[in-house]
């Protein structure tokens, strides 16, 4: 039998600011994706434990947070620290088992099957690293395990912050059939509403319905819901994930855009200030990618990624845009009919380091170096301090959110 520990750090961003400025300990405080939290632009990444009594949530608009919460404080994201951290929190991890799944910045699941037996039984040890990471580090955790990934992250929302929760086979239908079938791990708002109307409330209820019925109505879908009821869940923790390098699996921007932009030329500016932010921190971190992947979201009624995969490994603005405006332009007659609430751009298929130069990359030995002078000014000066011609009214009008990895920032 397998056992598998999740680690989720608690309000993430908004711990590490308090760790870091004794003046925000104890008040609510909100980390955010935006230029000035002068304004009300821009997005909450993470709020602390604090602001969760006014209401304030991760993904909530700036604007509605300081309705909320109007005293509270507002700080702009500093997600490079934030990646640091994870990466040392990550090498802690390393000392308990070298099977490890990086899930998002402040997400990971361990298999500790094979090392359990060295620190004692499963909660000993989730004790064990709580503590280390509180010690070294400086945050605080909740940690669940369980016989598979899905129960161990469970596990682990049920007594945050700080918690430790242990769930083995023989628990699980006393502790899981009472719960919401909305925390369940992958029922998003639109499957508890279908869910609902087939009279499912809890995971109880869920687990009641026939597989075949469930097989029937939403397909393949359906069985994951079945046995996710029944806390079966025979997936693996993907391999090559452990390692510090491999932390970041893609790069990406996005911008939200209030009641939405149908206008395709101005989406196309918009998508190239996106470009310009992910190259540079691609550049900063040594990375490039060989998938530009796009991301719209149509009249807040449903989004969809296009993407496009090249030979060669791409950093720079002027060759990630055009394939990202390829792909917008293909969606032309779509954005006539749903204006874009929000659009997002991201790489991935990522390589780190230097990387053999290609007879192209010497031809565009220009465009390399003019970047990297850009990237020296802006490093030393502010970003800010030079800007394309073209985006001087989208600088002014949008932010762009910044997104680590493949399950985008949380905190």
């Amino acid at each position: 039998m397998k056992t598998i520990l999740h680690l989720d750090m608690d309000a993430y961003f908004a711990s590490v600011e308090q760790r870091d400025q004794p003046i925000y300990r104890g008040r609510p405080l909100m980390v955010c994706h935006t230029d000035s939290v002068e304004g009300y632009n821009g997005v909450v990444a993470a709020a602390s434990y604090e602001a969760r009594p006014y209401g304030v949530r991760s993904g909530m608009s700036v604007l509605e947070a300081k309705r909320l919460c109007p005293k509270g404080i507002y700080v702009p994201g500093n997600y490079h620290k934030y990646l640091h951290n994870t990466k040392e929190i990550l090498k802690i991890c390393q000392e308990f088992t070298d099977e490890i799944e990086v899930y998002s910045i402040d997400e990971m699941w361990l298999d500790i099957t094979r090392t359990k037996q060295f620190f004692g039984d499963p909660g000993h040890l989730a004790h064990l690293l709580q503590e280390r990471i509180r010690q070294d580090i400086g945050l605080s955790s909740s940690i669940g395990v369980g016989p598979n990934k899905l129960v161990a992250k469970m596990a682990g929302e049920l007594h945050k912050p700080s918690g430790i929760t242990v769930i083995r086979s023989d628990d699980l239908p006393g502790i899981f059939a009472p719960l919401p079938v909305g925390d369940l791990f992958g029922v998003g708002r639109q499957t508890k509403k279908h869910l609902a109307l087939i009279g499912v409330a809890t995971i109880g209820d869920l687990a009641e319905v026939p597989g075949d019925y469930l097989k029937e109505k939403f397909g393949v879908v359906g069985l994951y819901l079945k046995d996710a009821a029944l806390g079966r869940n025979d997936s693996v923790l993907a391999s090559g994930r452990s390692g510090v390098s491999n932390l970041v699996k893609s790069f990406g921007h996005s911008a939200a855009l209030g009641g939405g932009e149908a206008d395709i030329d101005k989406l196309c500016q918009i998508l190239l200030g996106l470009c310009d932010g992910v190259t540079r921190r691609m550049r900063r971190d040594k990375y490039a990618g060989r998938t530009v992947v796009i991301r719209l979201r149509l009249a807040r009624l449903f989004g969809f990624t296009r993407s496009r995969t090249v030979m060669r490994a791409l950093e720079l603005t002027e060759h990630v845009y055009p394939l990202a405006r390829e792909l917008l332009l293909v969606e032309r007659e779509v954005l006539r009919k749903y204006p874009a609430t929000l659009v997002g751009i991201s790489v991935t298929n990522l390589a780190h380091g230097w990387r053999q130069l290609s007879m192209e990359d010497l031809n565009d030995d220009r465009q390399v170096r003019a970047a990297a002078v850009v990237d020296q000014i802006k490093d030393k000066y502010g970003s800010s301090i030079i800007t394309r011609a073209s985006l001087l009214s989208w600088k002014r009008r949008y932010h762009a959110a910044p997104v680590y990895g493949s399950s985008g920032v949380t905190g």
